[in-house]
């Protein structure tokens, strides 16, 4: 049954890249959701995530970049929280490796998962590392996803510092921090991700590290509750300031041998697939989604709602932390 559905995808997949918007994310979203996506008054967690897809705002294609984002980083929290860069680059060959430390990570700044570990240089062989990282930089990634905020992200590769511990990576802690409006308190749940690259394991929290009242389907969960990490409260801290000027961001943190670093911000995570357990919380989480957001969508007329002026401040103010 597997391998049917598998060969019906592969045939579906080109007819799918021609498909107008309209077509395109309705179908990407009923096969996820199981209805239709609400584009015009989105509620839901998940129709947001899509309206982001869809009309992306300026900004977002510079918070996703992983190189510019450092900026961001830097100006919000501080550059202590970066993990530390050797190289970034545009264009990749072997004699790049000449310049960079013996273990490093190696990924691209414009997608999801494109991301090598290496230990040991000397083990490698440095055309086929050249090779795929340039591979990297041509991929179709954001064609194939739509997520349109990964389109006008410049490709480069950057080589950064190897956080790991007797060769395997942090565990990762994924800040979900959903800002509802002014005078309201932001909304948080933790994705606690374990055994990146072997057996990966998923368990969410809340903030204070109770278990959180929801799951995220098709994930594997580790069956024990983790130790209440001591950076529990500096995170918060990191991921509320970060996550501050929009109505919803994932802030993607490491904890490496007692310190605390950014790894990427994230505006649509699981490409809008997040699919939670019990249903309801699809619709309680995008509740606490403030919408509008207060950031300036692209091709979408005014609302006449009076909030443009408060949308060019914010795009303004975070901008100006992109430089």
């Amino acid at each position: 049954m597997r391998q049917k559905l598998k060969n019906f995808r592969d045939q579906v997949s080109p007819l799918l890249m021609v498909l107008p918007d309209c077509a395109f994310y309705q179908y990407k979203y009923l096969l996820a959701h199981a209805r239709m996506c609400r584009f015009q008054k989105p509620r839901r967690f998940s129709e947001k995530i899509f309206h982001r897809m869809r009309y992306p705002s300026p900004l977002f294609s510079r918070l996703a970049d992983k190189v510019e984002v450092r900026s961001y980083i830097a100006n919000t929290v501080g550059t202590q929280y970066l993990v530390p860069a050797h190289l970034i680059t545009e264009r990749v060959v072997p004699e790049t490796f000449d310049e960079l430390p013996e273990s490093f990570v190696m990924k691209a700044n414009h997608s999801f998962g494109q991301l090598r570990i290496v230990h040991d240089k000397y083990d490698e062989d440095p055309v086929e590392l050249a090779r795929l990282a340039n591979a990297w930089m041509t991929s179709e990634f954001p064609i194939r996803m739509r997520e349109k905020h990964y389109r006008y992200i410049r490709p480069r590769i950057i080589f950064e510092h190897a956080l790991l511990t007797e060769r395997r990576p942090p565990d990762d802690f994924k800040f979900n921090v959903f800002n509802p409006g002014p005078g309201q308190q932001p909304y948080i749940f933790i994705q606690h991700m374990q055994g990146r690259f072997e057996h990966l394991t998923q368990d969410l929290y809340l903030e204070d590290w109770c278990p959180a009242p929801f799951q995220l389907l098709h994930q594997k969960t580790s069956g024990r509750l983790a130790p209440r990490p001591d950076q529990l409260d500096e995170m918060l801290q990191i991921a509320r300031r970060l996550a501050e000027p929009l109505g919803y961001m994932r802030v993607d943190l490491y904890l490496h041998q007692g310190r605390v670093y950014v790894g990427e911000l994230t505006l649509t995570p699981g490409a809008g697939r997040y699919v939670f357990e019990p249903k309801e919380w699809d619709e309680t989480l995008g509740t606490k989604f403030g919408w509008p957001e207060p950031a300036l969508h692209m091709d979408l007329p005014s609302s006449g709602n009076g909030t443009s002026n408060d949308a060019a401040a914010v795009t303004a103010r975070v901008a100006s932390t992109l430089e």
